[in-house]
């Protein structure tokens, strides 16, 4: 009795105690590392390489393994689920910022859409603009687009390059099309 008023918990308490605590324990940390980002932690420096040394060292990795979203990441992402689509089983990727709004035209500094063909040599495409990528000067630039000139699409915006898929291809899902783009270069958000 003397242990209970004291503050004192008896050891079968304690035990207790603990049995129910370790299971909510366990529960709140796999909750906590399921929410946090899935990156790869860095490696310890090797021992003998200096502090200084390895932190310089460690930076090119790091920064070589964030890519820029560029054509290519896009090229590389879309042009295999978009030819399995019988609206675009041929794709031409078209650069001519004459292609671009007026207004958004003198701050690209990049432009590619692609559009889609039935047959090879078809004049007048199936579908234009199914993808349109545009790099502008600024990032001003670039949310005004993403929210003015397209925003009933879904976006995919990183730093000042913006990327948009188009409507009407039955088997693309534009928003998945898009995370696998974010996916592929870890940069940007979809919108």
């Amino acid at each position: 009795m003397l242990a209970l008023m004291s503050g004192i918990r008896p050891r079968s308490y304690l035990g207790a105690m603990r049995s129910r605590m370790i299971p909510l324990l366990v529960a709140a940390l796999l909750a906590m590392a399921a929410c946090s980002p899935k990156q790869p932690v860095p490696a310890a420096p090797a021992a003998s390489v200096p502090a200084a040394a390895a932190t310089t060292a460690a930076a090119p990795t790091t920064a070589a393994a964030a890519q820029k979203l560029s054509v290519d990441v896009v090229k590389q992402q879309i042009e295999p689920v978009f030819t399995k689509d019988p609206d675009c089983p041929k794709g031409e990727w078209v650069t001519d910022k004459g292609n671009l709004d007026e207004p958004y035209r003198t701050s690209a500094t990049d432009f590619a859409e692609y559009d889609c063909h039935l047959t090879d040599g078809e004049l007048v495409p199936h579908r234009i603009a199914q993808v349109i990528y545009v790099t502008f000067a600024d990032t001003k630039a670039a949310n005004d687009y993403a929210d003015d000139a397209v925003g009933l699409y879904p976006s995919l915006i990183a730093d000042t390059t913006v990327v948009v898929i188009g409507a009407g291809l039955k088997t693309v899902d534009m928003r998945q099309t898009l995370r696998s783009i974010e996916n592929a270069c870890s940069c940007g958000h979809v919108t």
